[in-house]
């Protein structure tokens, strides 16, 4: 009954934040929320989600592959830089942002020439793309009134999805969260931790 209750707790939309990182490990919290962020495309902060999948793969190489990793990175920092182009009716084009992000190209470097060709190909292209995108506001409009919708649509986006769920589901594999018994043997063994854990800071609660 009570773990009933503690999961209806958790799916209130009031729950607290601190409730969360006490009851959910922290990597698997972080993995949840960068899900969240590609499922409801929150396209403006997919610049978070570029450096938790960058930091996350070198971190733990062989999650995906070398061509896994260099589309999904690709594929978030152009979006990224596409929903900047755009514009609105109350939003000029900043184009000095967008030039901040395409010196951050390359987002990846490669492991081997062939794909290194590949990918250094794809985003030499999209630079090239973005630059007379911002030079020529007529082109601008058109691309993304005809050519956007079609090349960066929902399919587009299902395959960034595809991409991030397999590597958050391989990080899941590869690091279970340890039971009860682990957990207790490992903080056994360390005395220091486990003194910190007894004595949390007012912020960890």
């Amino acid at each position: 009954m009570e773990v009933v209750e503690s999961k209806e707790k958790m799916e209130d939309p009031n729950f607290p934040l601190p409730s969360f990182r006490l009851l959910v490990p922290p990597l698997q919290l972080l993995s949840a929320a960068m899900w969240n962020l590609m499922k409801g495309k929150d396209v403006m902060n997919y610049g978070k989600l570029q450096e938790f999948v960058s930091m996350l793969t070198e971190a733990v190489p062989g999650l995906i592959n070398h061509r896994q990793r260099a589309h999904l990175l690709l594929g978030l920092r152009a979006r990224l830089i596409l929903e900047l182009c755009k514009g609105s009716a109350r939003r000029d084009v900043d184009s000095d942002v967008i030039q901040t992000y395409l010196e951050g190209f390359p987002v990846t470097s490669a492991t081997t020439d062939t794909v290194d060709t590949e990918v250094r190909t794809t985003e030499c292209t999209f630079i090239a793309l973005v630059q007379s995108l911002l030079k020529d506001p007529a082109e601008r409009a058109y691309f993304f009134q005809e050519v956007f919708p079609v090349e960066y649509g929902p399919q587009y986006d299902s395959a960034l999805q595809v991409l991030l769920w397999e590597l958050l589901s391989k990080l899941e594999m590869l690091l279970p969260v340890p039971d009860l018994k682990q957990t207790t043997a490992w903080l056994s063994s360390a005395p220091s931790v486990l003194e910190k854990c007894v004595q949390p800071s007012p912020g960890e609660l």
